[in-house]
């Protein structure tokens, strides 16, 4: 196998599958059933013009917003630095797939887990940059809120994610062994007990720092209609707008899917259309949890959303990480 061909690989890998196709229309797609199971609990009906069940619905927003619409923000406003600042934030999301064993070519090495969270924080920088970006004080607010939390949620994050790769992966800190090969300490009932424990914390803090970073409810505050006018989108339209939303989609996606197969790692993530399935049905069963527990709960202010952040993420990552190493 030649350098040029292992190159091209890992190009297709990070471009098609898994990387940035692979994850616009996953993350399209679980727009559409996020938005049809919130209907469904809030007894109304969703998405049901374009395509069978308005499946494509998300697919034709996009589309407009690309393709159709134009621009239209203040004059001060460096929209095109944000845009470029957005499509940075996907393609770092993107070429993180890099290290999913799902496809023949994939990187891994020892510590590529820190690899990992370095390429994923660049979508929150984006985030935050796009709000405190603006030169209107709507955008502004919620660029603020969400760097805020950011502080907060991004550390937890990374160390929740460290200690459930920990555990799968003890000796390489790689996030691409612990998937496609995870060990769990079975041997021993005390080390098993306390790998059991770790990662049902990491767990925990992993899924309510993630509430934060995708700003779900209760942790939509950045973007809160009726406080601060949809917060740091308040000032963008047509590609702008839609160059925000597949970050965000892409975003949730990776982690999302990340998270399922992590929390489940039986059976482990590989290349292959099976283990694909498998790996898709873990995804959308840890989305339904994640939407049922989200829109059970109606949104907090940001001096409660620290406090919840510190208490449920930041807390118990610090002590997943410490017991990681205990395994």
């Amino acid at each position: 196998m030649t350098p040029l061909s292992t190159a091209l690989g890992i190009l297709i890998t990070v471009v098609v599958y898994p990387g940035l196709l692979f994850l616009v229309v996953l993350g399209l797609l679980s727009q559409w059933y996020r938005r049809k199971l919130v209907a469904r609990i809030q007894n109304r009906v969703g998405p049901k013009y374009v395509g069978p069940f308005g499946i494509l619905q998300p697919f034709a927003d996009v589309y407009k917003l690309l393709f159709v619409k134009e621009v239209v923000t203040g004059v001060y406003t460096p929209i095109r630095l944000l845009m470029f600042l957005t499509a940075l934030g996907i393609a770092a999301t993107s070429s993180a797939t890099a290290l999913l064993p799902m496809a023949p070519y994939y990187l891994r090495a020892p510590l590529d887990v820190f690899v990992f969270i370095y390429l994923t924080l660049y979508a929150s920088i984006a985030v935050a940059v796009l709000g405190l970006g603006s030169t209107s004080p709507y955008p502004s607010f919620g660029g603020a809120r969400y760097t805020a939390l950011m502080l907060v949620f991004e550390p937890a994050i990374a160390m929740s994610l460290i200690a459930l790769v920990r555990v799968l992966a003890p000796d390489s800190l790689s996030i691409a062994e612990a998937l496609s090969n995870p060990r769990i300490p079975l041997d021993n009932p005390l080390r098993g007990l306390v790998a059991v424990a770790t990662v049902v914390i990491a767990t925990v803090a992993y899924t309510t720092s993630l509430l934060a970073k995708a700003m779900l409810k209760p942790f939509d505050i950045p973007e809160a209609e009726t406080e601060v006018a949809g917060g740091y989108l308040a000032e963008l339209s047509g590609p702008a707008l839609g160059l925000s939303i597949l970050l965000h989609e892409v975003e949730l996606t990776l982690y999302v899917l990340v998270l399922a197969n992590l929390v489940i790692p039986v059976p482990p993530l590989e290349p292959g259309a099976l283990p694909t399935a498998i790996a898709l049905v873990k995804y959308f069963a840890v989305l339904t949890v994640l939407v049922v527990v989200a829109y059970s709960m109606g949104r907090v202010r940001v001096d409660q959303a620290l406090r919840t952040l510190s208490k449920y993420s930041l807390t118990l990552s610090v002590i997943a990480l410490v017991a990681s190493f205990l395994t």
